[in-house]
């Protein structure tokens, strides 16, 4: 990334703010690494503040490129050099982030996981069960109702 990037914020009809590399052509819009911009407002000794994160639009998905119909946008404009740093900060943090992670589980190996977390349920509920003594089975086994 370099700070010579032209990246545009473009407001939904939905609310949602999503900073990126923009193209428009005659009816749709496409935006590259699309990041949305969450802001929160929280209290301080002087009064509210507005904290804002970005996070990636959408999650689980490869692709780089969305292409969004005209009509669900808002407005286009040009994103201030603050937010483009703090873009290109995040953007970097996140592909960093990828390059990182594990391979994903084939179907086979999550089906593994799900039957051996549901066998140790079972397990785990079968000890519970026994770990509970009745009344009659305390009688039973020290042959008196008190023990001291």
């Amino acid at each position: 990334m370099d700070n010579n990037t032209d990246y545009r914020m473009v407001k939904l009809v939905d609310g949602s703010t999503i900073i990126g590399s923009i193209t428009v052509d005659k009816d749709f819009l496409r935006i590259t690494n699309a990041l949305e911009l969450h802001t929160v407002q929280r209290q301080t000794e002087f009064g509210m503040k507005d904290d804002s994160s970005l996070a990636p639009w959408l999650n689980f998905t490869d692709d780089k490129t969305f292409v969004i119909p005209r009509d669900k946008i808002m407005v286009i404009t040009q994103a201030d050099k603050h937010i483009s740093n703090y873009y290109e900060v995040i953007l970097n943090k996140l592909e960093k982030q990828k390059q990182n992670t594990k391979p994903a589980l084939s179907a086979n190996e999550m089906e593994n996981i799900y039957k051996i977390a549901e066998q140790m349920d079972r397990m785990d509920k079968q000890i519970q069960d026994e770990k509970m003594w009745s009344e009659q089975d305390l009688i039973d086994l020290f042959q008196k109702k008190t023990i001291h």
